[in-house]
């Protein structure tokens, strides 16, 4: 310590006593704490000191703990207490350690009102966020509070304003600090009086982002998150009482098949609603801020991405071009909000409410409104890359990829690609471990397995559109991180490009990202987000991400949900793939994408005819097909079934394979996705995807079958010979009894159940009657 003026010592202590009259007792209290730990003097022999002063004998140092220790001090002698303590600090002290010692009693004090604040049954968010502001105003300071000082207002602060789910509380408590929730709440959306939280998908991103930051060695591996704003979960609450709406919360009481019939009306009726004017005059201040740049407004429900039930795109996420005239701005966004309000009372999450235990939670839906990471090329905006990054992979395609390396779903452009089930298209699955490895073994699979249609924003048109890479690049030649997305098609055979600047015409480019996987670190930068994700949450997780060209965003963290199943190992002897099965009785082998599973006793198989749904030209009649089979999901909702069908279930392009949704496939043991050489039916192993993922946390097993490879066998005899039980089961949808079979097995093979054994240690499966 330099040397100071004694005079400048004690002149700065009593201008900390001036200025905090109500804290001179915790002053001088703290000021005997820091001569003692400091090792100036102890407290014992200050107040030795302060008794001789006014006459008395020092302490007497007493070995029985039942004997008084001596006489108390009265107001004169704690007086004397204090002028001792001041001598010795204007010895020994200088004036920062006087301004330390009074900065933490401070805060300590502003942390108990803050406590007491947080604590109250009722609290608006204004005199909340006025005390957190009070608090992080105060400097840091070189002494900080004991962690155990604040835990608790940690605890009150995440449970008030982000999740009151303990698992996540007993997570975030750890990373999540007071001056965090500063730049938080400057950015809530809610009236002053009121009270919510800003939903899972927000605190997901919330506390990953902060779990990251702190991991983080350098500032390489830093990522960051898109500017966001936060609409409280109260906000829905005075947005149905404003419009008399309120009664639209018993949706879920209701059969799936009136809501799925009310849903369009009740989306309808919310986007033509009004919202309070605090709301609207919050909102319009928010436009002004951001500018005109492109927006997502994301469902954040207080239910979603939480541990055990991540509600994968059951709620609806809106992007808004956000161009033109202020109002009319306002407007749409004001739409896409209730657009996300309404989603509330879809079918897919009041379904997935009721088998998880949660239909009777009071749910309140949350938005998060977020700008959109990405650059303007021309007339689109679009990221440079996106997609969903797993800590898990699955599905590893060869034995050099480890499990718990992670895996990675990448596509180029807005990351809707690579969640959602979409055309004859296919995303870059990256084995994070390995990230060079792919399935294909020649440049032509390759072509054939890669991406081709681009997922953009259109800001002349103003919506969410898919594009060519010819169409994009005729927009802008210097697309983000070209050279590093593309490979260059010469010859039959695929190259990098040499240089930064690519200039072959995009007919003879193809999306691989194997320069950006070979060259840069992105896949290891993931891996090591992910271990660090789990190592945090205790459980394996996913994230969501986006790459503008310069910067790596956060945009999802979600935990990995597996049923109770999952964990139950299952022996490596019944695993083994008989050899020994008459050929009669053998339904099915596969080889490809295969995992390890064993499902046994199942009693019905629902077949959709590849060739046959091929054949149907109306695209009314293949929507009605996949209501057909929800219909069957329900009535077998006791009984062992698998789905077996064309291409892709739950693709979005019902060309692709049978348009179902989460409802109409979630009580099924096994799906399975079949293609034929004939119709053009692909499956893929979308692992990573939101209709993916809710078959991983449904327990129902995945495997796609390829019948007219010579190394497998598919019985044709079975599958479309045996009797269709679907007239027993559905008397009023006979009449789609061509394209749907219903086998009752054990009716049709003497009693017999159909056991499928799956070994993915060495990539084959095998379904035979027993």
């Amino acid at each position: 310590m330099a040397e100071e003026s004694s005079d400048n010592v004690l002149e700065r202590l009593d201008e900390h006593l001036r200025a905090h009259p109500r804290l001179q007792d915790r002053l001088y209290r703290q000021l005997l704490m820091t001569l003692h730990t400091q090792g100036v003097v102890s407290i014992e022999r200050i107040y030795d000191e302060a008794r001789l002063r006014a006459g008395l004998a020092p302490t007497p140092t007493l070995d029985d703990p039942n004997q008084p220790a001596g006489k108390r001090l009265d107001e004169d002698d704690r007086v004397g207490v204090e002028q001792v303590a001041r001598e010795y600090a204007s010895r020994h002290l200088g004036v920062a350690d006087i301004d330390d010692l009074a900065n933490l009693v401070v805060k300590r004090e502003e942390a108990r009102e803050l406590g007491d604040i947080a604590n109250l049954d009722t609290i608006s968010f204004r005199l909340l966020a006025d005390h957190v502001n009070r608090f992080c105003s105060i400097p840091l300071g070189a002494t900080r509070l004991d962690p155990s000082e604040v835990l608790g207002i940690r605890v009150e602060l995440i449970r008030r304003l982000i999740n009151d789910q303990l698992e996540y509380i007993g997570v975030a408590k750890n990373f999540l600090h007071v001056r965090d929730f500063e730049n938080l709440m400057g950015r809530i959306v809610g009236s002053d009086s009121g009270i919510g939280r800003i939903g899972g998908k927000s605190g997901g991103m919330f506390l990953a982002h902060r779990i990251l930051e702190h991991s983080a060695d350098s500032d390489d591996e830093r990522c960051r998150i898109p500017e966001s704003y936060y609409l409280r979960s109260d906000v829905i609450n005075d947005f149905l009482e404003l419009n008399r709406l309120s009664a639209y919360r018993n949706q879920k009481y209701k059969s799936v098949e009136d809501i799925r019939a009310e849903y369009p009306l009740i989306k309808g009726v919310f986007r033509n609603s009004d919202f309070p004017v605090e709301i609207v005059q919050s909102l319009r201040g928010m436009l002004e801020e951001v500018g005109t740049h492109p927006l997502i407004v994301r469902s954040s429900s207080l239910l979603e991405d939480r541990f055990g039930t991540a509600f994968y795109g059951k709620y609806a996420s809106v992007f808004v071009t956000n161009q033109g005239e202020l109002e009319q701005r306002l407007q749409i966004l004001l739409g896409a909000i209730a657009e996300v309000f309404a989603s509330i009372m879809a079918p897919d999450p009041i379904l997935y409410r009721r088998e998880h235990n949660l239909i009777d939670y009071d749910e309140d839906m949350a938005v998060l409104i977020q700008k959109v990471v990405g650059r303007q090329v021309g007339r689109y905006f679009a990221p440079a890359f996106a997609g969903v990054a797993s800590s898990r992979n699955e599905y590893p395609f060869s034995a050099r990829i480890r499990r718990r390396d992670g895996l990675c779903r990448l596509v180029m452009g807005l990351g809707t690609r690579a969640v959602d089930r979409v055309g004859s298209d296919y995303p870059r699955m990256v084995p994070l471990g390995q990230p060079t490895l792919r399935p294909e073994s020649n440049a032509g699979e390759i072509r054939s397995h890669a991406q081709r249609g681009i997922d953009v924003l259109d800001l002349q048109s103003r919506s969410l559109r898919s594009v060519t890479l010819a169409d994009l690049l005729s927009q802008h030649d210097d697309f983000p991180l070209l050279d590093g997305i593309v490979s260059v098609c010469r010859d039959g055979e695929l190259y990098r490009p040499t240089g930064t600047m690519v200039r072959e015409p995009a007919d003879q480019l193809c999306i691989t990202f194997d320069k950006l996987l070979a060259e840069s670190d992105l896949a290891d930068r993931l891996r090591k987000m992910l271990k660090r994700l789990e190592t945090a949450y205790g459980v394996p997780v996913e994230i969501e991400f986006a790459h503008d060209g310069t910067d790596l965003y956060l945009l999802q963290c979600r935990c990995q949900t597996y049923p109770a199943s999952a964990s139950e190992p299952i022996s490596a002897d019944k695993l083994v793939i008989p050899t020994n099965i008459p050929p009669d009785r053998v339904v099915f082998t596969a080889h490809r994408y295969v995992r390890s599973a064993l499902i046994e006793g199942l009693e019905y198989l629902i077949y959709v005819d590849p060739l046959k749904y091929h054949e149907v030209s109306s695209s009314q009649r293949r929507v009605a097909i996949g209501r057909v089979v929800g219909r069957l999901n329900r009535a077998l909702a006791d009984c062992d079934f698998a789905l077996v069908g064309p291409g892709r279930w739950g693709s979005k392009d019902i060309l692709l394979g049978v348009p179902v949704s989460y409802t109409d496939i979630n009580h099924a043991r096994l799906l399975i996705e079949v293609a034929r050489a004939r119709g053009g039916y692909v499956p893929e192993v979308s692992f990573g995807t939101h209709f993916f993922q809710d078959l991983v946390e449904a327990g129902i097993h995945y495997l796609p079958l390829y019948p007219d490879e010579p190394a497998n066998c598919f019985s044709d005899a079975f599958f479309s010979g045996s009797a269709n039980s679907l007239a027993e089961l559905l008397p009023d949808d006979a009449d789609f009894a061509d394209e749907i079979r219903v086998i009752h097995i054990p009716e049709v093979a003497d009693q017999c159940h159909l056991r499928v054994v799956m070994n993915g240690e060495v990539g084959q499966a095998i379904a035979y009657l027993e």
